[in-house]
């Protein structure tokens, strides 16, 4: 039986290769765009000025495939020090002496839906994924 068709496989490693570099920029900035909205609303939620500088969207990183962004605080003394990761962990969640008033979760739970809109849009957008049709 002869194939309707042949593939050079070298040209299709390189064309699949090129498109993985190119999703995966992509995709980054679309996060590095999601993760600002979420800094923004964290930000105007948390309830001590003392906090707020410490908020930071950490850049878009990868490990694979896989992508992602971290925003909010720090475990890292280099980047947020003993004390204000103390303060942070007790106005998010409280103390024995005083209410949670948490302004990160809250922030990430109620800009789901649209994080996950603007990645989408901007996966379609670049043409990587299908936008469903009407």
């Amino acid at each position: 039986m002869k194939a309707g068709w042949q593939i050079d496989f070298s040209e299709y490693a390189d064309a699949l290769e090129r498109a993985s570099v190119d999703v995966n920029q992509v995709s980054r900035e679309a996060l590095a765009e999601a993760a600002s909205v979420l800094q923004a609303a964290m930000v105007a939620a948390c309830p001590t000025a003392k906090l707020r500088p410490y908020i930071k969207v950490f850049t878009p990183s990868a490990e694979g495939d896989y992508n992602y962004v971290a925003v909010g605080y720090v475990r890292d003394a280099a980047y947020t020090p003993a004390e204000i990761a103390i303060l942070a962990n007790s106005v998010e969640f409280g103390t024995t002496h005083s209410p949670p008033l948490p302004h990160i979760r809250p922030a990430v739970r109620k800009l789901r839906a649209a994080v996950k809109g603007l990645i989408a849009n901007r996966l379609i957008a670049a043409g990587y994924v299908d936008g469903g049709g009407e």
